[in-house]
C-alpha cells in the first residue's frame, strides 16, 4: 500500500463513516441531555404542585383553627363569667349563712332562696 491509498483511505473513513457516526452520536448526545432536562423540570413541577397543595392545605386548616380557637376563647369568657356571678352568689350566701339566728333564721333562708333564683336564672 502506498501512502496515497492510506491517505484515502483515512479520508473515506473520516468523511464516510467516522465523520457521519461522530456526527449521529453527538446528535443522540444532545438529544439524551435534553431529555433528562425535561424529566428533570417535569419532576420539579410535580414537586412544586404538591408543595403548593400542601401548602393551601394548611393555609385553610390555619384558619380553621383560628375560627375555632375564636369560639374557644368567646366560650371560656362566658364560662367566667356565670363563674363569677356564682362565686358571688356563693359568698353573699356564705355571709347570710353566718347571720342566721334562732329568730331570723325563715327570714335568711327565703333571702337565701331569693339570691339562689336570682343568680341563677
Amino acid at each position: 500500500m502506498d501512502f496515497t491509498t492510506i491517505i484515502i483511505t483515512v479520508i473515506g473513513t473520516i468523511f464516510g463513516g467516522g465523520l457521519g457516526s461522530f456526527v449521529t452520536i453527538r446528535t443522540q448526545k444532545k438529544k439524551a441531555a435534553a431529555e433528562a432536562e425535561s424529566t428533570e423540570l417535569d419532576n420539579v413541577e410535580k414537586a412544586i404542585t404538591i408543595w403548593r397543595e400542601m401548602a393551601q392545605q394548611l393555609k385553610t386548616e390555619l384558619e380553621q383553627s383560628g375560627t375555632r380557637y375564636v369560639e374557644v376563647a368567646q366560650q371560656v369568657d362566658e364560662l367566667r363569667k356565670e363563674v363569677n356571678k356564682l362565686t358571688a352568689a356563693s359568698n353573699k350566701i356564705l355571709k347570710m349563712l353566718d347571720k342566721i339566728t334562732h329568730d331570723n333564721l325563715e327570714k335568711v333562708v327565703e333571702q337565701i332562696k331569693n339570691e339562689i333564683n336570682g343568680k341563677i336564672a
